[in-house]
């Protein structure tokens, strides 16, 4: 009986770690700026920022849609690594044309984390949950 016992806590145990060890969900938010503009940001499991739009939008319909673009095209999306002024790893994301859609929320002081929120993006954009807080 203690042995079926220890087994069972041991497969609890290797469930709960590997649950923890998962990577969090990403949330994109819409919201109004203090300007009245609508805008979205991209916010990791831990709720920290990792992503803003390179642009406001006057409608909330067109900031929806530059969430869904996102959404949709995240896999294939360019991503551009540069230095800043406080030499941390920085990145933009690019649209097929070019045109700068999002950057990275913050410095990194490695680049291989810049790296690792770019491969996050790309994984976990497309069925990343979308908040409406926009009133």
């Amino acid at each position: 009986m203690n042995r079926r016992l220890a087994l069972f806590a041991l497969g609890l145990f290797a469930f709960s770690a590997a649950a923890t060890a998962a990577e969090p969900a990403l949330t994109f938010e819409l919201y109004k700026d203090a300007g009245g503009d609508f805008r979205w940001r991209l916010k990791a499991g831990n709720g920290q920022v990792i992503a803003t739009p390179g642009q406001a939008y006057k409608a909330k319909a067109d900031a929806k849609a530059g969430v869904e673009r996102i959404q949709k095209d995240a896999k294939d999306l360019t991503f551009e690594l540069y230095d800043d002024a406080k030499k941390e790893t920085r990145w933009r994301m690019k649209a097929k044309n070019g045109q700068v859609i999002a950057t990275s929320g913050q410095g990194y002081k490695a680049k291989a984390d810049a790296e690792k929120a770019v491969e996050e993006i790309k994984a976990g954009a497309a069925g990343a949950k979308v908040v409406d807080d926009a009133k």
